[in-house]
């Protein structure tokens, strides 16, 4: 039945729709006498030249006052509803919807249900959920983490739904909103043209597209600047590690150490402790002792797997609910959810990595003697599935990479001051000669529990262990030209022969052995709960990482000697051109290079450990609040909450203080010879080739391993060297110890005034 209130709003409506725009920017003259608003409504509508839609049952027993005089319309409007509870729920330039607040109390209804993709098993999370109520009022909100959408206080009515979700058509449907009850409805998404007949399909070959598309809703949603993209986008990184995956993202720049691995991430150009760090909103700990202190704020990626990640939120503008201690951005990594898919899954994947230089003959590796293994397997295996009616969700992972990558490269200083003996414009002081072998190995671990303890209430449980390996045997041959103190034959940038004295160095050879373990173990408790206008959220966290260097404890090798060993005598050096590493180098007088006894040092002094060590931990709290609160123009969302976090750090290098000289019965030239490498620098990727005087391409390198051995089997044959100077460099000038304490308070409001406007403030 149409009530007449209603019949004549209709046809306000009709007569102005053609001068509603000017009727709400002019002012004009009222004379609209107090009365029921039954009739003072469609009388006001009519002065005003615009259409008011207002519910029959709102408006019954109503007495508006009196409106008269020369008034624009808010103004008038405003006197119309003074001392009424009619308030605007909308108003545009021809529309105006009322609703009474006293009314829609008392007979106002909910929808609520989830969103899901039948084809993968996903819920929709970010989806977005519009309404038109049965006055017209248009509402939106964006469904959970798990898909959940839940529209409180709409008037008794047919009500329409329109679902939106990135790569689905929209889904429209009816409802029937009844006074205190609560409707359900679930949504389907399928893509245009999907059948049943191709299902097996779109299964199959639609994880990138589906991820994309929650990365897409996910980015969308937020207020801030911020890029998102699932982890399927990138299909496997074959090293897992998660700084492999961000350096494709906008934005982002990326740092190492000279072997390919990401350790640290920069925004916007800044520095990597400019950026934050964090997994589902809490701060990760990730210790790297590499640089020690210096790189405290700095998050490293070495430890962290990809495998159970699900995807990666950049943020570079920041919100009142989110820490203030990144002015690059922030980096939130998400990690999957039970709640996230529909019924059981369970994926198992097994992989392997190689390359040329696992399959060549050359005697290369981290280790002594050749690398074993042409393929360096890799596998991971990720089980969820929800229990007891969708009440218990559980998501484990478990994954395992491995890798072996053989790095080249040459970098030579040069002078461009000339001198007598040395007139070219620039001359090359040293060529620097460098390879690595290097496996890396990570082992990822994580477990997510989701329990729905009521409706309204979910508590979760997440932890994720991680633990990374870096074996890295790092060889360089140096050669001194001495151009610039003795002066070289030929071009000094590309084709010459160094002339310098029988006693001088010509080269020397260095090894490093790098025995790096990284361990990390994150908990986080959490709980949500949410009722109709209200969310309360929580969590604890505790976060631990470590970072130590043992080449000794694990690999049986020493660091490296302190001072490399030397041999005397000139050589040739030549290349393609300015900008090539080609280098040629031909040994032309002196000792054989290939010989060991042709190495001489003073004493033979070791570090027998590298030294370095870093550990981080950080636990901290959070609580948050949230309430939606219905006004005049749009609803509003309070949120505020509070935080604290304590980080503590330690960093050391205790390298000095394990120096051991070799005092056993061995001379300098029979200990050369004793403890030589079989492995060989490999350069068949750049090209630089040498030869001693004798020919052989195989010039001399200690080996760090049959010293090490020697150093534990014959202790007595070394003598520990420890000066007052280098305790105190290593046991405190290198030492470092910080404690960080932060306590945080927000507020913050948020509106969404109209479908393309949202407007947020806050405070922290």
């Amino acid at each position: 039945m149409i009530s007449y209130k209603s019949f004549l709003s209709c046809g306000a409506a009709a007569m102005v729709v053609c001068v509603a725009a000017e009727a709400a920017a002019q002012t004009r003259q009222f004379n609209v006498p107090a009365q029921a608003a039954v009739t003072a409504v469609p009388e006001f509508a009519r002065q005003a030249q615009v259409q008011i839609i207002a519910p029959a049952r709102d408006l019954e027993g109503v007495a508006t006052p009196a409106v008269q005089g020369q008034l624009d319309l808010r103004e008038a409007l405003d006197r119309l509803l003074a001392g009424t509870p009619l308030r605007v729920v909308s108003q545009t330039d021809r529309l105006i919807t009322l609703r009474s607040t006293s009314n829609s109390r008392q007979g106002a209804g909910a929808v609520a249900g989830h969103i899901i993709d039948p084809a993968s098993g996903q819920y929709m999370r970010n989806a977005i959920v519009r309404v038109t109520a049965a006055d017209g009022a248009r509402r939106t909100v964006t469904a959970g983490e798990s898909g959940d959408y839940r529209i409180a206080d709409l008037p008794e009515g047919q009500a329409e739904l329109t679902v939106s979700f990135t790569g689905f058509p929209d889904q429209i449907a009816s409802v029937q909103i009844l006074a205190g009850k609560t409707a359900q409805v679930n949504f389907e998404l399928a893509r245009g043209g999907q059948d049943a007949v191709n299902v097996q399909e779109v299964i199959v070959t639609a994880s990138v597209r589906d991820g994309d598309a929650r990365a897409i809703m996910s980015q969308r949603q937020s207020l801030d600047i911020k890029n998102s993209l699932s982890s399927e986008s990138f299909g496997d990184i074959s090293e897992g590690n998660v700084g492999e995956f961000i350096k494709y993202m906008p934005g982002v720049d990326t740092e190492g150490e000279g072997d390919d691995t990401v350790r640290y991430v920069r925004l916007r150009g800044l520095p990597p402790e400019y950026t934050a760090i964090t997994v589902n909103g809490v701060s990760l700990a990730a210790a790297d002792a590499n640089a020690g202190s210096s790189t405290s704020r700095s998050f490293s990626f070495e430890q962290v797997s990809l495998s159970s990640i699900d995807s990666i939120e950049i943020s570079k503008t920041t919100s009142a609910d989110v820490d203030a201690n990144a002015p690059a951005g922030t980096i939130n990594l998400r990690t999957k959810r039970a709640f996230d898919r529909k019924g059981r899954r369970i994926t198992a994947q097994v992989s392997g990595f190689t390359h040329s230089d696992q399959w060549n003959d050359h005697v290369t590796g981290p280790g002594e003697g050749a690398h074993d293994g042409k393929v360096s397997p890799s596998g991971q295996f990720e089980y969820s599935d929800v229990f007891f009616d969708r009440r218990l969700g559980v998501v484990a992972s478990i994954s395992q990479s491995n890798t072996y990558t053989e790095m080249e490269q040459a970098f030579y200083p040069r002078s461009y001051v000339p001198n007598a003996v040395s007139p070219d414009p620039m001359a090359m002081t040293t060529i620097n000669a460098h390879m690595r072998g290097q496996e890396v190995s990570r082992f990822a671990s994580s477990l997510t529990l989701d329990y729905r303890a009521t409706d309204a209430l979910i508590l979760s449980l997440s932890a994720i262990y991680n633990d990374a390996y870096l074996w890295s045997g790092q060889r360089t041959h140096l050669f001194t030209t001495g151009a610039r103190t003795y002066g070289v034959d030929g071009d000094a940038a590309l084709d010459f022969t160094t002339r310098q004295p029988s006693t001088a160095t010509g080269v020397s050879s260095q090894s490093n052995i790098i025995s790096k373990r990284g361990k990390g173990l994150t908990i986080v408790p959490s709980f949500e709960f949410t009722g109709e206008r209200v969310t309360l959220d929580g969590a604890l966290s505790y976060s631990n990482s470590s970072s130590t260097y043992n080449p000794l404890g694990r690999e049986g090798g020493i660091f490296s000697l302190v001072t490399a060993p030397a041999a005397a005598g000139n050589f040739s050096a030549s290349r393609s051109g300015l900008m090539s590493t080609d280098f040629q180098i031909a040994q032309v007088s002196g000792p054989d290079w290939a010989d060991p006894a042709s190495y001489k040092a003073a004493s033979i002094v070791a570090y027998a450990q590298d030294g370095r060590y870093a550990r981080t931990e950080i636990t901290g709290g959070a609580l948050n609040l949230a309430v939606e609160t219905p006004t005049p123009i749009a609803p509003i969302t309070f949120k505020t909450g509070v935080k604290v976090k304590r980080a503590s750090y330690d960093f050391g290098n205790e390298r000095v203080a394990h120096q051991y000289r070799y005092t056993g019965p061995l001379s300098v030239a029979d200990f050369m010879t004793a403890n030589a490498s079989a492995n060989e620098l490999n350069f068949n990727g750049m090209g630089i080739r040498y030869t001693s005087l004798s020919g052989s391409e195989r010039l001399y390198m200690p080996s760090n391993y049959k010293i090490g051995q020697l150093l534990l089997s014959n202790p007595e044959q070394f003598t520990h060297v420890l000066s007052a100077a280098d305790y105190y460099t290593a046991y405190i000038a290198n030492a470092r110890h910080f404690e960080e304490d932060t306590n945080a308070a927000y507020v913050m409001a948020t509106s969404e005034v109209t479908d393309r406007l949202t407007l947020r403030g806050g405070l922290r």
